[in-house]
Parts: C-alpha cells; structure tokens; sequence
C-alpha cells in the first residue's frame, strides 16, 4: 500500500476510504466534492486528490461533469477479491510463518479471540471480532516481507474489509471463523507452514462462500 501522506489531502483519502470501508458511505450512494469538504472541513483541492486516489483504487466512480458515487459491491468485484486471496494468502502465512522472529502479538491476538469482552450489546461483539479478522490478515501481510504483495494485498483486503461488515452475521461465539482462525492462529505457533497455508486456504473458499451467497 502507498502510504498516507501526512498533509491535508492524506486526511482527506484517510478519512473519506474509512467512511466507505465501514460502511458509512454505503455502495452506490452518491457524492460530492462539496459535500465532503464541509463532512471534512477540508478545501477543494486536498478532497479532489483523495477522491482520484479513491477511484484508482476502485472505492469510487467518478463521472465528469455529473458528480461520483460509492463503487457497488458486484459480482466480479467479489470475484476478483477471491481470486486474489486464494491466490495470495496461503503463501503469504506460509512466509510470514518462516520469517517470524517474534509472536507476542499472535498470542495476545489469540487471547483477545478466546477472551471477548463482556458487552451485552450484540453489534459492538460482532465489530470487535471482524476488527480482530482485520488485524489478523493485515499481520500475517505485513510479516511476509515482500514489497509487491504488500502493495497489492493492502487494497484487496481494504476492499474485502468492506464486504465483511456488509455480510457479518449477528455474533455467535461458535461461528466458523471464530474457530478457523484460531486453527490458523495455532499452526502458526506450531510453526507447520504445510497446516497453515491449508488453513487458510480453506478459510478463504468458505469464507467466498459466504459471500457469494449473501450477495447473489
């Protein structure tokens, strides 16, 4: 991924990809440039650059003259996610898994997994796990060490973010993922990259699954 720059326009593509990514800009809502200057209380100018870098990224259409709106979620969209995923991720675990020199941050992640906080409020459960999901994808990204995946699997898991808070069903503590996870989770610290990337890649085809059968 390209990093933020710290100015006004990176305030504005942070903040408006993370309206659209957890769902507040919703697919196919339309905006506009003033619209998210005043949203933002930013000017035309760094607005404008987010919006470009948005839509290259594929999170908004923009239409010359009329004005743009929040990409949709489609079939091919999901497709392409799910191609890139089962194509990617097993050996990006696998890599991370040979690389690792330190795994506090798993173990503290698994225990966040088997040790939810106590909130009767059944959407505050649900979003805490799908942020934990988040972190635990975007880490084992991070620690595979290769530049060009980094790049492209940073805006396909950006996008697959986005899909996962639409389809997220109300929180279970036996959901499938929950467990998927925590087996991926454990034959990571066995250091079994054969178990890892099968787990994963398993993870990933029910997880299409999913969301294919959400959508269509």
């Amino acid at each position: 991924m390209r990093p933020i720059p710290k100015t006004k326009g990176g305030e504005a593509y942070a903040a408006i990809k993370a309206k659209i990514i957890e769902g507040r800009l919703e697919p196919g809502r339309d905006v506009s440039e003033d619209w998210l200057e005043k949203e933002l209380g930013l000017g035309r100018t760094p607005v404008r650059e987010a919006c470009k870098r948005l839509a290259e990224e594929g999170f908004l259409q923009i239409y010359p003259s009329k004005g743009m709106i929040v990409s949709d979620i489609t079939a091919d969209l999901i497709r392409d996610i799910y191609q890139m995923r089962i194509l990617n991720e097993p050996f990006i675990v696998q890599q991370a898994c040979r690389l690792a020199d330190n795994v506090d941050w798993l173990l503290d992640l698994r225990r966040k997994i088997l040790e939810p906080p106590q909130s009767p409020d059944e959407r505050t459960l649900r979003h805490y796990y799908i942020a934990l999901d988040r972190e635990l994808h975007d880490q084992f990204l991070k620690g595979c060490r290769n530049r060009f995946l980094l790049a492209s699997m940073q805006n396909v898991l950006d996008h697959n973010h986005r899909i996962r808070i639409k389809v997220s069903r109300p929180y279970d503590p036996a959901d499938r993922s929950i467990r998927e996870h925590l087996d991926i989770i454990e034959a990571f610290l066995s250091r079994d990259e054969e178990a890892v990337g099968r787990r994963v890649a398993e993870h990933v085809e029910e997880s299409r699954k999913i969301t294919f059968a959400y959508f269509l």
